[in-house]
């Protein structure tokens, strides 16, 4: 296998989406980066998260939202919104065990927890209505 080309682009994005708390889309990098004044294109963006995934740089959390922080946690998505957050629960190993237990033919790695509510910007917008 070929190794990887460690460029401007691919420090520039993984400097980025490590700072980022939003879990961007790559539409919202995208337009995070050149808010900083960056032009890269979607490809690019693209291509360097797809092996960012693949190397346990950062995680593909829902869909098209990407996590800098590769720690084992939770999140909250809301429903109105969209937008996705970290939860302030700890992670519980337990519930891996849980797993492992459970469904005994497969080989049980982690797991992954989503909540689904209501972002206080978005409940303070449905108070107005």
């Amino acid at each position: 296998m070929s190794e990887k080309r460690n460029t401007w682009q691919k420090q520039v994005i993984y400097s980025v989406i490590k700072e980022l708390k939003t879990h961007p889309t790559v539409q919202s990098l995208i337009d995070e980066l050149e808010k900083r004044g960056y032009k890269i294109g979607k490809s690019t963006v693209y291509r360097v998260l797809s092996d960012a995934v693949d190397e346990g740089i950062v995680m593909n959390v829902y869909l098209e939202h990407f996590d800098g922080n590769t720690e084992n946690h939770y999140h909250i998505r809301c429903k109105v919104c969209d937008r996705i957050f970290d939860s302030e629960l700890p992670y519980q190993d337990s519930i891996t065990q849980m797993g492992v237990e459970a469904d005994s033919d497969f080989v049980i790695l982690s797991h992954n927890l989503e909540f689904i509510g209501i972002c206080p910007s978005c409940k303070e917008s449905l108070k107005s209505l």
